[in-house]
């Protein structure tokens, strides 16, 4: 199973963002019968016609994974890419809701200004759920603290404990729907916040392995021990993060767009060093290359060209190859038919444009990533200076550059941790 990661809400691109928006108002529109169906994800907590959540011991942490994770696969039926993100209000010093929960409308893809789903969902009994005036102004400072001071707890029993009460204190200040537990997850921010409440949980696992209790691997998992979900049976099903198929970000830049051609720096600032691990450029696209080509990566060499040499040169940092894929053309509307049964479940307008070739009908509508990791380039530059800029430089299979324009990639995103 490939790991993906969730990342803090306040962390994600502009297509990241517009994907779960998109994922989540699909979900909305999904009838109460569909499983993956807001309205059947949001019962699952407060019911009616039943509360399976867990508040006390055993159950909450478990308990509350599964639910994240059901929640996490609805979006996907939408939108295959999609992660749920977390709201990091025990990272740090942070005052009020994400802002990207706080507006009640956005600007989609198309231009077009629409509700955001992210401000509140549809309540069971009808309408939409509110929360308190104060909740874009409530501070949250004393709870990260209340967390961190909790990360040094090795029983786990005590921890979920200890845990519990900030997270209660979270559901206060937001207030209206998300104070109460039969109306609380149909707020969309309590799948944010119980995203948060699992990082806090998998953070201290890492700290300290093995310790879910006997009991708490045994307890059972109503309603994903049901038949559409049977790998979650009870709490040991729930233990590990990767097993689930994700892991949490936590560190992220607010960069400018990075492209192809241009030179961008990064401030190495104290808390970039203290993170530091890994460095990769990750090129994420639901386009194909019309032709191969690479992108070298070149570090202090803002002058750096298709004819800059890549052997014995410091400033050479890596590379990323992309295979083609054929020349686009416009897609015939039967062509979705033909997707359907291929197993694309995607609709006609989707489609921005259609490949001839096999290969990228079969891939039209899905996302890639490729990563290039320069981690040991990186660190041998920051090892003699502190100013660190990066540029891109694409070419085709004969060496000769290849425009921005020409380059199919839809984000290029820095990652460092």
């Amino acid at each position: 199973m490939s790991i993906r990661y969730r990342k803090n809400i306040d962390c994600l691109t502009t297509n990241e963002l517009h994907d779960l928006r998109e994922a989540l108002s699909g979900i909305y529109l999904l009838p109460a019968s569909n499983p993956n169906s807001f309205a059947r994800q949001a019962t699952f907590h407060g019911g009616p016609p039943v509360s399976y959540c867990r508040h006390g011991a055993p159950g909450f942490f478990t308990w509350h994974r599964a639910e994240v994770k059901a929640f996490e696969t609805a979006l996907q039926s939408v939108r295959c890419d999609v992660m749920l993100p977390f709201w990091g209000w025990s990272t740090g010093p942070s005052t009020g809701i994400p802002s990207a929960c706080r507006v009640p409308n956005y600007v989609d893809r198309a231009g077009a200004t629409v509700p955001n789903p992210l401000y509140a969902g549809p309540r069971n009994a009808g309408g939409m759920t509110t929360r308190s005036p104060s909740a874009d102004t409530t501070a949250f400072d004393d709870l990260a603290t209340s967390i961190q001071s909790a990360m040094t707890e090795p029983s786990f029993a005590t921890f979920q404990s200890l845990v519990n009460g900030p997270h209660g204190s979270v559901h206060g200040r937001v207030g209206g729907d998300m104070c109460c537990v039969p109306t609380a997850s149909f707020d969309p921010i309590f799948f944010l916040h119980h995203a948060n409440v699992d990082r806090i949980w998998a953070r201290w696992q890492s700290l300290h392995p093995g310790t879910l209790p006997a009991n708490e691997a045994a307890w059972e998992l109503p309603p994903f021990n049901r038949p559409f979900t049977t790998q979650w049976q009870q709490g040991s099903d729930v233990e590990s993060t990767e097993a689930l198929g994700y892991r949490y970000r936590t560190f992220c830049f607010f960069l400018p767009p990075i492209r192809i051609w241009e030179v961008f720096a990064i401030e190495w600032t104290p808390k970039l060093s203290a993170v530091f691990g890994t460095a990769r450029l990750m090129f994420k696209s639901r386009r194909m290359q019309d032709r191969a080509m690479e992108v070298r990566l070149f570090i202090n060499d803002p002058d750096a060209t298709a004819r800059t040499k890549t052997i014995g040169n410091p400033a050479y940092a890596g590379v990323a190859g992309f295979m083609g894929h054929g020349v686009s053309v416009e897609v015939d509307p039967s062509h979705c038919r033909e997707c359907l049964a291929l197993g694309h479940d995607h609709e006609h307008a989707h489609h921005q444009d259609h490949p001839t070739g096999h290969d990228r009908a079969l891939n039209a509508e899905e996302a890639f990533d490729v990563a290039l990791d320069f981690t040991n380039a990186l660190r041998k530059v920051h090892q003699r200076d502190d100013r660190v800029s990066l540029k891109l430089v694409a070419v085709d299979l004969d060496g000769n550059e290849v425009a921005a324009d020409d380059f199919a990639v839809d984000e290029i995103e820095l990652v460092i941790e």
